[in-house]
Order: structure tokens, then C-alpha cells, then sequence
């Protein structure tokens, strides 16, 4: 009975990290590891916070195996997500666990979907995309798009040298505003603060600061607290390296006087939606099987979006959007059998109010503090009620498709 025990402590020590390396909430990691010790006949309790995680594991003997893991910093995967997500769903026996342990390896193993040129790609989608969400003009959109291919091929570089870790969302803001800023000179007239945001999307904690208020709302206070001023503190270093690089593009660039980004056609706002689907599959390092997964999820929460905030406001249609993306994930893996998350993160990541932070930061190292407290406020409600949206779909859920949603 110890043997198993000590078998089971060593798969779950890596199993714990691998799901937190691949960006999943707390409450879903402490849900999944006490359901798999409920399949397994042990006791598992379990306490995650960002940065540390407890495992308190007792076999039906009553004997006691804890665990204190010092957690490192995590990254949304869903490729890993999902085959973890398989990994835990045949946990059947302890006598496998060297085979589940096989498979563990392999998935941590296993080389990021998207690298390179292809994910510089992927960042022009996702710059251009979010300029058109920002009210650019054409010119924005296209300077955005380049200034996020630099931002991104500018990430992977960073990413080879570990310790700028921390400096690395000053030093990449920073390049982005200057590259703006050249820009202007190319194609004057441009709203060069719409270029700029759109060329820092990537590392806007919006989606972060969406799970740190869900995480708040089941009651998983210290993690999500943890996550939500780690959220803030990225928007302040990007603000800053924003701010740093705008005040040395002006210093040594010939003066451009900032321009208005003129008005796109309405029709533009949809293929731009579906862009932004196809990108984050990049962003999220999802497989390209779930392309008309995520753009469907997309153009979804846009459309559920547009159509309540039109007659309800922003904060009903924001909290309508994600429940009916929350909803749509659930309906998804009823149908399908694939995790639920294919159509719930890019559907959430459309709605999320990370740029709403970003430009009250802005305001605020700016000395409009009216304005940058509004938009900051805005972005906590916004935050809030997409939370709320997606709980309450998962509390719904189950009472709607029944026994498959209790076994995941």
C-alpha cells in the first residue's frame, strides 16, 4: 500500500506542474486532482496559488503522503490542455500509473505547435484584427500588423534569454512604440497609440485578469489575487516601455503630428473577427484542426456581443457573450467529445478588456487620472461579469447535458 502511495505521489508531483505550465485556473486544477483521487481510491487535497501548490494525499489505510511544490511561471497551451485533459480522463488504475507517466513525459516533451515565421504570422493576424476592434483605419491596421510581426519575432528572441524574463514586457513595449513612431514618418497621419496598442496585444493580460476574477468568485482568494496584481503589474511595465519608447521616438524622430484613423466599414468588423479566431491559435498554441473552432467561437461572442450591448449596454452584453460562449463549449464537448475549451478561451479572449486596462494605465502615467480610473473601473466590471458568465455556465451546464459533462 506504501509502494502505491510513493508511486502516485511521483505522478502527481509532474501532473500538477504540467497543468499549471498550461495556463489552467486554479479552481479547474484542485477539481480535476480531487476527482482523480476519488477514480483512484485516495483522499487528494489539494491548494493552488500562483506560485505554490499543496498535495495532501491519504490511501484508504489512512495513510498520509503532502507535498509542497514550488509552482514556476505558466503560459497558455491548449494542445498540452487538451491531451492532459485526455491523460486525466483514462485515469482508471494505479497499477498503469508507469504508462500514464509515459504519456506525461511525451506531452511536456513535445515541441510548441507554433514557433518561428509561422507564429510572426500569427501576430500580424492578431495586431491587424485588434486595430480594427480599436477603431483604426486602414493605416492603422496595416502599421499594427507590422508592428506586431516585429513584436512577435521580438518575443521569441527574449524568450532564448531567460534572464530578461522580467524586463522583457518593458524592453518589447518599448521596441513597439518606436517602431510606431517610424512608422509615421512612412504613412503620416496615422493614430500612432492605436498602432502601438495593436502591436502589444500579445501580452495584454486581459484573459488573465478574466480567470483571476472567476478564480476570486469560487473562492480561490489567495490565487486570484495573486494572478489579478500580477495582471496589473504587467500593465504598468508596459505602460512604461510604451511611455519610454514614445518620449525617444519623438526625441530623435522628425516631429509627425498625430492623425485620426479614418472609419472603416462596418462590414470590415466581422472578417477581422474571424482573423482574430485564426490567430489565436498561435496565441494559444491550439492545433489547426480547431481553426473553425475557435473562428466560429469568435465571430459567436462578437455577434451574442453586438446584438445585447445594442439594446441592453456593454455590461449585460458582456455577461450574456460569455455565458453564451461558456454554454456553446459545454454543448461542444457533449456533441464532439473535445474539450470544452476549443470554444471557450478564444470566445472569452474577444470580449476580454485587456486594452481598456492598457489605455488607463496610459492615462494614468499621463496625469488623467478621471480618465485612466474610469477605464480601469471599466475594466474590472468588464472582467467581472465575463467571470460570472462563465460560472454560471459551468454550474448550469451539468443540469443540462447531464451524465457525459459529470464524468469530464
Amino acid at each position: 500500500m506504501t509502494d502505491n502511495l510513493d508511486r502516485l505521489v511521483r505522478f502527481l508531483r509532474p501532473l500538477a506542474e504540467a497543468m499549471h505550465l498550461s495556463g489552467m485556473p486554479a479552481h479547474d486544477l484542485e477539481r480535476k486532482l480531487n476527482a482523480i483521487g476519488q477514480r483512484l481510491g485516495v483522499q487528494i487535497e489539494s491548494f493552488a496559488v500562483l506560485t505554490m501548490l499543496t498535495l495532501n494525499i491519504v490511501n484508504p489505510a489512512g495513510e498520509r503522503h503532502t507535498e509542497m511544490i514550488r509552482l514556476p511561471g505558466y503560459d497558455y497551451n491548449m494542445a498540452r490542455l487538451i491531451a492532459l485533459e485526455a491523460l486525466i480522463d483514462d485515469l482508471s488504475s494505479l497499477d498503469a500509473l508507469d504508462d500514464y507517466a509515459t504519456r506525461l513525459n511525451a506531452i511536456m516533451a513535445a515541441p510548441p505547435l507554433w514557433r518561428g515565421w509561422p507564429f510572426v504570422v500569427f501576430g500580424f493576424l492578431l495586431s491587424a484584427s485588434v486595430a480594427v476592434l480599436l477603431r483604426g483605419g486602414w493605416v492603422e491596421v496595416v502599421c499594427g500588423g507590422l508592428v506586431g510581426m516585429i513584436f512577435v519575432a521580438a518575443y521569441q528572441s527574449l524568450a532564448r534569454t531567460p534572464r530578461l524574463g522580467p524586463a522583457a514586457p518593458v524592453i518589447l513595449c518599448l521596441l513597439a512604440a518606436f517602431c510606431a513612431q517610424v512608422l509615421s514618418l512612412v504613412f503620416p497621419g496615422q493614430a500612432t497609440f492605436i498602432t502601438a496598442v495593436a502591436g502589444v496585444v500579445l501580452l495584454l493580460p486581459g484573459f488573465t485578469l478574466t480567470i483571476a476574477l472567476s478564480e476570486l468568485a469560487t473562492q480561490n482568494l489567495l490565487a486570484g489575487t495573486g494572478r489579478l496584481v500580477g495582471a496589473f503589474v504587467l500593465l504598468f511595465m508596459m505602460g512604461a516601455g510604451l511611455a519610454i519608447g514614445t518620449q525617444i521616438g519623438q526625441q530623435l524622430l522628425p516631429l509627425v503630428p498625430a492623425g485620426s484613423p479614418l472609419p472603416l466599414p462596418a462590414w470590415v468588423i466581422w472578417p477581422a473577427i474571424a482573423a482574430l479566431g485564426v490567430s489565436l491559435l498561435g496565441v494559444l498554441q491550439a492545433p489547426f484542426r480547431a481553426v473553425h473552432v475557435s473562428v466560429a467561437a469568435c465571430l459567436l461572442a462578437w455577434a451574442v456581443y453586438s446584438l445585447v450591448s445594442s439594446l441592453l449596454g456593454n455590461v449585460v452584453g458582456a455577461f450574456v457573450s460569455a455565458l453564451s460562449v461558456a454554454l456553446a463549449g459545454h454543448l461542444y464537448h457533449y456533441f464532439s467529445g473535445q474539450p470544452g475549451i476549443l470554444v471557450q478561451i478564444p470566445g472569452l479572449i474577444t470580449l476580454v478588456p485587456g486594452s481598456m486596462g492598457f489605455r488607463g494605465i496610459n492615462a494614468l502615467m499621463g496625469h488623467d487620472s478621471a480618465s485612466g480610473i474610469g477605464l480601469i473601473t471599466e475594466m474590472l466590471l468588464t472582467g467581472a461579469v465575463l467571470a460570472v458568465g462563465l460560472l454560471l455556465a459551468d454550474n448550469v451546464a451539468p443540469l443540462l447535458f447531464g451524465a457525459r459533462e459529470r464524468k469530464s
